[in-house]
C-alpha cells in the first residue's frame, strides 16, 4: 500500500526508472531474434509514458490513441515486412513520445514552484525526446535505406541500440555517436533535434532551476 502511494506521488520518477531498466534490457534483445522482447519493452515504456500523461493537463487518450497507432502498426511490419506498416508504426510511436514529452513539459510548467517530482520530470522528458527521436530515424532509414551507417561497416538498418544512442547523444549535444547520417534528410533531422535538445535545456530545465534556487532563496529569507 505504501508503495502504491509513493507511485502515486511520483510518477515521474516511477517513469524515469521504467526508462532506465529498459535502456539497460535493449541490448540483451537488439539483434533478430529479440525483435518481440523489443516490441514488448517499447511498449512498456510508451504505457508508462501515456500513464504519467493521464497525471499532465494534456488529454490522455490522444497519446493512448497514437500510442495504439504505433504498436499495432510497428508489431504488423515485423510480422510481415511491409515497409509501408513500418513507416506508420514509427510515426505512431515517435508522435506517442513527443505528446507525452509536450505533456511532461506542461506539467512542469504549469505553477510557479518545483517540486521533487517535477525534476525527476525533467529527467523522464529528455529520454521521451530521445526515444521520440530514435523512432524518427527509425521510420527515416526504412524510407531512405543507408539515411544512417557505421563508417567501415557493411551497409544494412542500424539496430534500436544504435539509433537510440545516436539520438541521445546527439539530444544532449555531447557528439560521442560513431553513426554518421548518409543523406541531406537525414542530417536535418539531426539539426533540428539538437535545436531541441539545446532549447529544452535552455529553457524547460533552467527555468525549473531557477524556480527551485527561487525558493530556496525565500526559504532562507524566512
Amino acid at each position: 500500500m505504501n508503495l502504491l502511494l509513493r507511485l502515486r506521488r511520483t510518477p515521474s520518477r516511477t517513469l524515469l526508472l521504467v526508462q532506465l531498466a529498459a535502456v539497460l534490457l535493449y541490448p540483451w534483445f537488439d539483434d533478430a531474434g529479440g525483435q518481440l522482447a523489443l516490441t514488448a519493452i517499447s511498449v512498456g515504456v510508451l504505457w508508462a509514458a501515456v500513464w504519467m500523461v493521464r497525471k499532465s493537463p494534456r488529454a490522455g487518450w490522444i497519446a493512448a490513441a497514437l500510442a495504439a497507432i504505433g504498436i499495432v502498426a510497428w508489431s504488423a511490419h515485423q510480422l510481415t515486412g511491409i515497409r509501408a506498416l513500418g513507416v506508420i508504426g514509427a510515426t505512431g510511436y515517435a508522435a506517442a513520445f513527443f505528446y507525452s514529452a509536450t505533456a511532461l513539459i506542461a506539467y512542469m510548467m504549469q505553477d510557479e514552484r518545483t517540486t521533487i517530482d517535477e525534476m525527476w520530470a525533467a529527467g523522464a522528458t529528455f529520454m521521451l525526446f530521445a526515444e521520440a527521436y530514435a523512432w524518427v530515424f527509425a521510420g527515416t532509414q526504412l524510407l531512405q535505406p543507408g539515411a544512417f551507417f557505421i563508417p567501415g561497416t557493411a551497409t544494412q538498418p542500424l539496430g534500436w541500440v544504435e539509433l537510440l544512442f545516436l539520438s541521445a547523444t546527439n539530444f544532449s549535444a555531447t557528439g560521442l555517436s560513431d553513426i554518421y547520417p548518409g543523406s541531406p534528410q537525414a542530417r536535418m533531422l539531426l539539426v533540428v533535434e539538437q535545436w531541441n535538445g539545446v532549447m529544452y535545456l535552455a529553457v524547460v530545465v533552467a527555468r525549473l532551476a531557477g524556480l527551485l534556487r527561487s525558493r530556496s532563496g525565500t526559504s532562507g529569507s524566512a
